[in-house]
């Protein structure tokens, strides 16, 4: 072992671990890629689905690994440690040997299935305007099979070196499924709805509940959660038992309501209740899971102590929520909106806010993604036929599957197919929709929203919604498409 490295004592870390071969290990890192283990290394023994770490043990002591931890007896004389999951035994000595930087920060986690990319950015937004410097950490790009505590461990440290006083972490369902945020502990925990867990766990509502139970036991002793009670499920199913919560909701039984005042194509007023304050605000953005976005700003500055008065200045003054109902405007007669919609509950999230603004008729462009399995496909294009008066199927991210076979998933949602356009093209699918629309109708264009990337095959095209738009509305007497196929009915192509 080199001795310019730092030794570590393993029983200081997992007492509770079981050792074999001998007393302790002492060790310089922690490592779970037996190929890449240095000499000093303690070697972590993960089952994922790459692979059992078990199966690995003779490769990492011959690059150097001086002991094992695992989760069962395996045959070799070095120290081995055991313990019953080494996936969170990782997460947490990884956390403590960076000094456990959840400790020297305020943090705040954010989780659910609806808006929780939105409410982010709102929530730092809120927070920077009243002098409380925010970092942002958004769920890791890469496969959440493996333990990515490091990933965390490395960005919260970054963030607090760089004065953030405040780091916001959004939390996905699969990633603490995964069990890679143990080991970190949080001041603060949102949770800003579960009311799609058989899409986004094809039906699971256990494995959901597994999640949203470890979200929960990731609060510090002292951490408080914030809930949507207007979302039912949160309401009846998943209220925290070990942790007090504030709640936020469209009645007085919430600690934080709003009333709706008006609501418009430019915007909606309402009014905001906490406490002995009120106030009546204006935002440019549409739908009530922009409110209830609001709502939990405002609990969760408050229970920071931040100032009621600029929090609500905060919220006036937010115009663009990123992927949600994002307006383009240029001076066209009529209102074009992009949403990041990619299952049947986002679409019909969006669908319906600009339904109650929209007086003439509602156009959807949409598709779901290659990930989307069948029965997310077939509740979209019901959603789509029920709320939408004009809906054309197009192609978003489609990777390595036909285009016109995800159509044609969604087309077994309609009772009415041949009410539905198929238009394989995204291009040509939005420059259709823009030249079908009439004063006073909405075009509404689901799948990437703030997004800038197309997906086909293995190659990951530029491709932009708000510049296609853009161009098109710029052009809007004389539109061409560039790429794309043509205009297809049902009838022309399903006997193909």
């Amino acid at each position: 072992m080199d001795p310019a490295l730092r030794n570590y004592q393993l029983s200081n870390y997992l007492p509770a671990g079981k050792p074999f071969n001998t007393e302790d290990i002492t060790f310089a890192r922690i490592s779970t890629d037996a190929q890449n283990c240095q000499p000093g290394d303690l070697f972590i023994a993960i089952v994922s689905a790459a692979g059992d770490g078990h199966d690995q043990i003779d490769v990492a002591i011959e690059n150097g690994a001086v002991g094992i931890l695992a989760e069962r007896l395996l045959p070799t004389n070095i120290p081995m440690v055991l313990v019953q999951d080494t996936r969170t035994a990782y997460s947490r000595l990884n956390q403590a040997l960076h000094g456990n930087p959840t400790s020297n920060v305020r943090t705040i986690a954010v989780t659910g299935t609806p808006a929780t990319r939105s409410f982010t950015h709102l929530l730092s937004h809120a927070y920077n305007h009243c002098g409380i410097q925010t970092g942002v950490i958004a769920p890791t790009i890469q496969h959440p099979d493996g333990p990515l505590t490091d990933h965390y461990t490395g960005a919260i440290q970054t963030l607090q070196e760089s004065g953030a006083d405040t780091v916001i972490l959004e939390l996905t369902p699969e990633e603490l499924a995964s069990r890679i945020y143990d080991g970190l502990e949080f001041d603060r925990l949102v949770l800003t709805g579960v009311d799609t867990i058989a899409e986004e766990f094809d039906g699971s509502p256990t494995a959901y509940e597994n999640s949203i139970g470890r979200a929960y036991s990731l609060l510090k002793p002292n951490g408080v959660a914030i809930i949507n009670l207007a979302d039912p499920i949160t309401r009846f199913e998943f209220l925290p038992t070990q942790h007090p919560f504030l709640s936020v909701g469209n009645n007085d039984e919430a600690d934080v309501s709003a009333q709706l005042v008006e609501q418009g194509r430019s915007g909606q007023q309402f009014r905001i209740f906490a406490g002995e304050s009120s106030a009546e605000l204006f935002t440019p953005i549409l739908g009530h899971q922009h409110i209830y976005n609001c709502l939990q700003t405002i609990a969760t500055g408050l229970l920071d102590n931040l100032d009621f008065t600029k929090l609500c200045e905060a919220l006036e003054s937010y115009d663009h929520s990123p992927g949600q109902l994002m307006p383009i405007s240029h001076g066209q007669p009529f209102d074009v909106f992009l949403d990041r919609a990619d299952t049947a509950k986002q679409l019909s999230r969006a669908i319906r806010a600009l339904r109650q603004v929209t007086n003439g008729k509602l156009i959807v462009v949409y598709g779901p993604s290659a990930s989307q399995p069948k029965p997310v496909r077939v509740a979209m294009g019901q959603v789509a036929e029920k709320f939408a008066d004009v809906s054309i199927i197009t192609e978003n991210n489609p990777e390595y599957e036909n285009p016109l076979e995800i159509a044609h998933d969604v087309l077994d949602g309609y009772t009415r197919s041949a009410d539905a356009y198929v238009i394989p093209g995204r291009e040509r699918a939005i420059v259709w929709a823009l030249t079908q629309a009439e004063p006073e109708d909405t075009v509404l264009i689901c799948g990437k929203g703030e997004d800038t990337s197309h997906v086909m095959g293995s190659e990951v095209f530029y491709f932009d919604d708000a510049e296609i738009v853009k161009i098109c509305l710029q052009e809007i007497q004389n539109p061409v498409a560039k790429y794309g196929r043509d205009v297809f009915r049902i009838d022309d192509y399903r006997e193909s």
